[in-house]
């Protein structure tokens, strides 16, 4: 298939792209590029790259009809990702995360492509017992809030001849080569291997359904290749563990790590599991649990994969405000020559 991610240069989108190389698809990204495309070079030609604002894409036609030429499926990534983010930029969490979503899915439908979105468990807020697809919904954020309209446009443009899939991701960890360190699992990664301590705010007894960007990743290439769905929504998850399961989990790994708990006036409400009952009877089951994840993040720190791990690069809300503070000029050319230094830094710190 031809296959267009959009944001494919982000943490999941990274992961993604050479599973779908893999199975020999053809693929085409679209991405603004705010947090790097360098990590992707490695994989041209094989990858069709666009770098462009999706708010571009979505609104003006010419633009569009290039993305979408000769396109069988649209994996739509494209988000203000995380709640902080969304919180720094409500307006444009809007314009990408809802308005630009059904744009594309409009043009999709239109063209009769197949259209992937990915939404978040975040969507069930906070609530009780193993929640399904079909259950409450109670968003808390600007970001689960901005999922939730999304979801509801693509249900309502469903029908029998073109039938989206939504995948509501559960709280993703693992590494990618566009590494993010504000996640839950992957910030115990970086401190306990680094600082010896992790942090929890609040009493930590929150619960949280917790999945593998591997699999994540696999779970897309699965229902891509899947011609015919009997439903519109999955949950995507491996398992439900609260927070202080997963500092538990890092302890295992690091018996002389220190757990401290933070106290908070404004204690994060989101509390809830999810069932993955209609996942599974799908066929997809997920391969790598948060204990096998953690221990490959605290590695791959060790080893040096990632350069300078602390940076507020790997942190979407505060990378995003530092580009906010560098004015409206091109954050392209900004985020270029960024990488082109921390590629001559490297270079530098391997030459014997």
């Amino acid at each position: 298939m031809n296959i267009l991610v959009t944001g494919g240069g982000g943490y999941l989108g990274s992961v993604l792209i050479p599973k779908l190389l893999i199975r020999g698809h053809h693929v085409r990204v679209v991405d603004i590029g705010y947090f790097g495309l360098g990590h992707l070079r490695t994989l041209n030609p094989r990858v069709e790259m666009i770098r462009a604002d999706l708010r571009r894409v979505a609104a003006e036609p010419e633009l569009r009809e290039k993305v979408l030429d000769g396109i069988d499926c649209v994996i739509h990534l494209a988000a203000i990702s995380n709640d902080p983010s969304a919180e720094l930029h409500p307006n444009m969490t809007e314009e990408v995360n809802f308005q630009a979503t059904v744009q594309m899915a409009e043009a999709a439908k239109e063209r009769g492509i197949r259209f992937l979105f990915s939404s978040s468990c975040s969507v069930y807020g906070d609530a009780d017992g193993d929640l399904t697809e079909e259950g409450v919904i109670n968003p808390l954020t600007v970001y689960a809030v901005s999922k939730v309209r999304s979801e509801q446009s693509l249900t309502a443009m469903a029908d029998s001849k073109w039938r989206p899939v939504i995948l509501r991701n559960g709280t993703l960890f693992g590494y990618s080569p566009r590494m993010r360190f504000d996640l839950v699992v992957n910030i115990f990664s970086l401190y306990s291997t680094l600082h010896n301590e992790v942090r929890i705010f609040g009493d930590g007894m929150q619960w949280r359904p917790f999945l593998s960007v591997q699999d994540c990743a696999r779970a897309f290439l699965f229902f891509a290749e899947k011609k015919e769905t009997q439903h519109l929504c999955y949950n995507i998850a491996h398992e439900n563990l609260r927070v202080v399961d997963v500092a538990a989990i890092f302890q295992t790994l690091n018996p002389s790590l220190k757990v401290t708990h933070v106290a908070l006036d404004d204690p994060d409400r989101r509390d809830y599991k999810v069932s993955t009952a209609r996942m599974k009877d799908a066929g997809f089951e997920p391969r790598i649990g948060v204990a096998a994840g953690a221990e490959s993040i605290a590695e791959a720190i060790v080893c040096g994969q990632i350069n300078d791990p602390e940076s507020i690069f790997y942190r979407n809300a505060k990378w995003l405000k530092e580009l906010t503070l560098a004015g409206t000029g091109d954050h392209g050319k900004l985020i270029d020559l960024m990488e082109s230094f921390g590629s001559v830094q490297r270079a530098i710190g391997t030459t014997v």
